[in-house]
């Protein structure tokens, strides 16, 4: 997984101490992007800004905004209250089921979790020898009474003034660091400072965000039966769900309090208002979602139209045309589903009765999704050509070469193997043909389409 950070500037001001702010921190970045680098994932970006002919992005926004302000309540007293404000701009997610399982890998590792099993919430101790020791294992701090080892203190006397001295060195040190309010000290002396006291946190505005999810189907039960269920063989499509804008003035103790309390927020509010528009793209949905809401323009813009400026007809167009292009584009999205699924099934069935390569190593790729009507019937025939080029010299080759081994009896025989992906190929270049016309007229359609899936997928996967 890659990241990539676009215009990263930083500010940081200190002010005089006998003046009500002590500090401002300003943090700014202009895009985030997040690239999907699996060999096994065909996702090209993982995370990066979300925009279309709805949600234009505007030119001088950035990203992520952050803006931390530290006051002393009294000036007398070094503790310090931070007032934070966090801006973020739409988001779009296309989620691999193999990509998602790799970064709960990464997290875990680096935040020291359990990775043997992380479903059981109790794991075992591992267990440590009593001596000696094995590579890898942690050394005893302190190792007092036991003469027998070698390498260890074996005089109490000697032990004994080391403790004294350890004890004056502690008394010393506490003695330093009495005066000094807002942080405390450890055994070695070292400095440890309080978490930061958040008096006001404001996330705003509301930030939409668009996901897509693809599962490999297959079941990881390593998270669960049901989770592994679920994240193996769920897939979503143009899902959208909202971080609802956040104003909290009751003030949190450290920031890790203060991510509990968003990802509580966010999850509640979720849950409790923003099911459906998640649920709305699993499958198929989101064609018949689109389907909806297109009949409900038909009939809503008109009288929005109305009470807004009295100009009915001009609503009726608005309707019709919501409504012809969102009918449009659901039919074309549920057909060319149809259609891969088709393509899908007739390759897997010619892998499974052709030996050597499979079919889609064998054709060679287009240039990737049709910018319009024109481009997909290019490119259909273009797999129409190729396609039957292909099985033609596939057929000629397999019968030369058993001919010239066998004779004619061992060419007959090559024909007759050849009659299951003979038969399946006219098949896999007709779906093949379709989807490339499906999907530019689906393209010309919605321009945003092809924007989407240039960015989502990588280089000639469509």
């Amino acid at each position: 997984m890659e990241l990539q950070l676009t215009k990263v500037r930083f500010q940081h001001e200190t002010y005089p101490s006998h003046t009500e702010q002590a500090s401002r921190q300003v943090l700014v970045i202009s895009d985030v992007e997040i690239r999907d680098r699996l060999a096994d994932s065909k996702i090209n970006k993982f995370l990066y800004q979300y925009s279309s002919e709805h949600m234009p992005k505007q030119t001088n926004s950035n990203m992520v905004y952050v803006k931390a302000v530290h006051k002393r309540p009294d000036p007398s007293v070094k503790t310090e209250e931070c007032s934070l404000r966090v801006s973020l701009q739409p988001l779009r997610l296309n989620i691999d089921q193999d990509s998602l399982f790799f970064l709960k890998k990464f997290f875990t590792e680096i935040t020291g979790g359990n990775l043997d099993n992380p479903s059981d919430p109790d794991p075992k101790p591992r267990s440590r020898p009593v001596s000696g020791g094995s590579v890898g294992a942690p050394a005893p701090v302190i190792t007092v009474g036991q003469p027998d080892i070698p390498g260890e203190v074996g005089n109490n006397q000697e032990l004994l003034m080391k403790f004294d001295e350890m004890q004056q060195s502690m008394a010393s040190q506490a003695s330093m660091s009495s005066g000094t309010s807002g942080a405390s000290s450890d055994q070695d002396g070292t400095e440890q400072s309080q978490p930061v006291f958040i008096k006001n946190f404001i996330f705003s505005p509301d930030v939409p965000i668009r996901l897509d999810y693809h599962g490999k189907k297959w079941v990881d039960r390593e998270h669960g039966t049901l989770a592994g269920v679920l994240v193996g063989l769920a897939n979503l499509n143009c899902s959208e769900l909202k971080l609802k804008r956040l104003n909290y003035k009751h003030g949190l103790l450290g920031l890790d309090k203060l991510q509990a309390y968003c990802v509580n927020e966010w999850i509640t509010d979720i849950l409790k208002s923003q099911l459906p528009s998640i649920l709305g793209g699993v499958g198929p949905m989101h064609s018949f979602v689109q389907l909806g809401q297109g009949i409900r323009d038909l009939f809503w813009l008109p009288v929005e139209q109305y009470k807004k400026d009295g100009r009915i007809v001009r609503g009726f167009q608005r309707g019709a045309t919501s409504f012809s292009t969102s009918t449009a584009m659901a039919m074309l999205e549920l057909t060319n589903r149809v259609v891969q699924s088709v393509q899908y099934v007739a390759e897997v069935t010619y892998d499974m009765v052709t030996p050597g390569p499979g079919c889609r190593v064998q054709r060679r790729r287009l240039r990737g999704p049709p910018a319009d009507m024109r481009e997909g019937v290019e490119n259909a025939y273009i797999a129409i050509t190729e396609g039957f080029s292909n099985t033609a010299y596939n057929i000629v080759e397999v019968a030369t070469k058993e001919h010239q081994q066998k004779g004619m009896t061992g060419a007959v025989g090559a024909a007759i193997r050849l009659v299951p992906p003979t038969v399946l190929s006219p098949v896999i270049i007709a779906t093949e043909a379709t989807s490339n016309v499906l999907g530019g007229m689906r393209n010309q359609l919605q321009p945003d389409a092809r924007k989407e899936d240039e960015e989502k997928w990588k280089e000639n996967q469509t």
